[in-house]
């Protein structure tokens, strides 16, 4: 072997650790994210579901998906703030139209 001044252990990872936690932590929110997002129009479209029936639906997966991957408020307040946007902006065009 070569020598090399190299020791076990001594290196600072902390950026590293940083770096893979956030890594992590998108995938997570991520993923939930668009599995939420998609499955509104896939009940909708999809299955054939009326679409207060499929906003709630996704609300609830969403809410489930949460609580098992242990996320923080702010996941419920986008939830449920996007999912209330979304019904008010589908009840004004099924008015206009």
């Amino acid at each position: 072997m070569a020598d090399t001044n190299y020791t076990r252990g001594e290196m600072n990872i902390e950026g590293h650790s940083d770096t893979y936690g956030g890594f992590m932590k998108f995938s997570k929110y991520g993923g939930a994210a668009i599995i939420v997002t998609l499955l509104f129009p896939i009940l909708t479209f999809g299955a054939m579901l009326a679409w207060p029936t499929a906003l709630l639906i996704s609300v609830v997966i969403g809410i489930v998906i949460g609580v098992a991957l242990k996320f923080k408020a702010q996941w419920y307040a986008v939830l449920i703030g996007s999912s209330v946007f979304l019904g008010v902006v589908i009840a004004l065009l099924l008015m206009l139209f």
